[in-house]
């Protein structure tokens, strides 16, 4: 089986506000983050928005940098070049919208919030909680990576800010989890 998870941003004007996509493989993030760096490299361009963009396009079945307009796909499913493996191309929906303090809700063992003020990811485990912070521009930052590949603890301010998003939105608040 799988290690679904959910990657995309929050909210800039509500930080506790995630807008993410579903991905059902590979969501570990020794496996996760060094595919996110290698969609940041070379299809984004080394453009964290464009990463934001590219990931937030579809539900995922996997994400990876080699995928190709000739890779293999199931029915319903089609490669995105650079990015990945669209999940169900059958009925697109909308991107998953949750408050952070509502992950524990979610069918996903992971969080993975990029960024783009200083093109990071901040790994959370999937009640929510931050776990580590990942630089995109890895090996570049080697020196201050603030957790290793497989995670560790996340910068003051990191944690700060996740626990702070967690109390803003009650827990009342609804979450569309996937099929």
């Amino acid at each position: 089986m799988g290690t679904p998870c959910y990657v995309g941003t929050t909210d800039p004007t509500q930080p506790g506000i995630v807008r993410a996509r579903y991905v059902h493989f590979d969501g570990y993030p020794s496996s996760l983050i060094p595919q996110l760096r290698g969609i940041w490299a070379h299809a984004a361009r080394r453009d964290t928005s464009l990463l934001i963009d590219a990931v937030l396009a579809h539900d995922w079945d996997h994400l990876g940098p080699d995928t190709t307009t000739s890779t293999p796909s199931m029915p319903d499913q089609h490669p995105v070049a650079g990015v990945g493996m669209t999940l169900d191309d059958s009925d697109p929906e909308p991107a998953t919208v949750f408050p952070l303090s509502r992950a524990g809700d979610l069918t996903a063992s992971w969080i993975y919030l990029i960024n783009p003020a200083d093109n990071t990811v901040i790994v959370h485990s999937g009640d929510g909680e931050p776990v580590g912070v990942h630089p995109l521009d890895w090996p570049h930052h080697q020196k201050n990576e603030t957790a290793s590949p497989h995670c560790g603890q996340p910068p003051a301010h990191a944690t700060a800010t996740a626990r702070r998003a967690r109390h803003t939105h009650p827990p009342t608040a609804e979450t569309k989890r996937p099929a």
